[in-house]
């Protein structure tokens, strides 16, 4: 495989500031987050969400400098931790919470000049408050765009109360990534070994399913959707949507093209997670421009070579270089 000219951009990893965790422990009380202290270092936790697990690696910056030198990035863009994003509180704490995250966020990326870029949280539980966070970040903090939660707990980012974030995105022309969370309706498949590694590319099926369905890409046909893992089931699937949609049985809404599937070209895909042929599968789907490298650092594994499953996919140089560099340049960085 030829290697790019520029070096390879990750588009999806995560990190919890070290900052954040020490605002937490002074202030986060009075919105619902706490901070408890492990043997295996500092664990955040919200009201109304299960225990969570100490955030580990995701605080710690030398071995992720150390990760991005032996992969050989050139660009990390950093985004939450999804446990954390804060949607069991209420819209206004967690409104609140999105916007410390996102300046401890921003911190870190000044910090470390031309390293990393940021993507926002947001709060889910309202629109309104969402797309006003989002524009915050983006024209305040240089955010590059935002990841947001498939479907966490009980939200659900396909009604009508979540317009106002699509339109926000698509009038700021930045990509939004949709990343399942650890407790979304994925999570109560049995057995429950089955819900970390395909509970949540359900999660994400499943609700990016509900927004073309629902024809969010009928309005907003500028928006960029970014779909980790391999966008799920949801492009190997289609057929099986088309023909629910076809039948009536599966038809919410009359869509502008003819059938669901019609709109998988017009999202992204990066290649975490997947295999070569998956790789070679999403390249004829939706073109090698529509797909994006990413890690899912710290989750991937370190010793894993990010690039390593677009070996063996049989694609051509140039469609190497646009998924390491030239896609996530003209996508999340708008250059070229």
């Amino acid at each position: 495989m030829t290697q790019p000219d520029v070096l390879p951009i990750d588009t999806h990893a995560h990190i919890v500031p070290e900052s954040l965790v020490d605002e937490a422990r002074r202030s986060g009380a009075t919105l619902g987050v706490t901070v408890e202290d492990t043997e295996q270092g500092p664990a955040l936790q919200f009201e109304g969400l299960t225990r969570l697990r100490p955030v580990g690696g995701l605080a710690r910056m030398e071995p992720r400098f150390e990760w991005m030198e032996q992969q050989g990035l050139g660009l990390q863009v950093l985004a939450s931790w999804l446990d954390i994003q804060g949607y069991t509180l209420t819209a206004d704490s967690a409104a609140t919470w999105a916007r410390l995250f996102n300046e401890h966020l921003a911190q870190v990326v000044t910090g470390h000049p031309g390293r990393f870029k940021g993507l926002a949280t947001v709060p889910v539980q309202d629109g309104e408050l969402a797309a006003r966070e989002l524009t915050y970040a983006v024209q305040q903090l240089g955010f590059l765009g935002a990841m947001l939660a498939a479907d966490p707990v009980d939200q659900d980012i396909s009604t009508d109360n979540f317009e106002d974030f699509w339109s926000a995105a698509e009038a700021l022309d930045v990509p939004v990534v949709i990343h399942p969370p650890t407790h979304g309706f994925g999570a109560n498949i049995r057995p429950s070994y089955l819900a970390f590694s395909l509970g949540r590319t359900l999660d994400t099926t499943i609700t990016v399913a509900k927004l073309v369905l629902t024809g969010l890409l009928d309005r907003h046909p500028r928006l960029k959707l970014v779909l980790v893992h391999g966008g799920g089931y949801l492009p190997y699937q289609a057929a099986r949507i088309d023909n629910g949609y076809v039948t009536g049985q599966g038809r919410p809404v009359e869509l502008e093209r003819d059938r669901p599937s019609d709109y998988l070209p017009m999202l992204y895909y990066d290649n975490v997670a997947v295999s070569p042929q998956v790789v070679r599968l999403m390249r004829d789907i939706a073109g090698a421009e529509h797909l994006l490298l990413g890690s899912d650092y710290v989750f991937a594994g370190p010793a894993r070579p990010i690039a390593g499953n677009l070996e063996g996919a049989g694609l051509g140089a140039d469609e190497v270089s646009l998924i390491c560099c030239g896609n996530a340049q003209q996508v999340f960085l708008k250059e070229g």
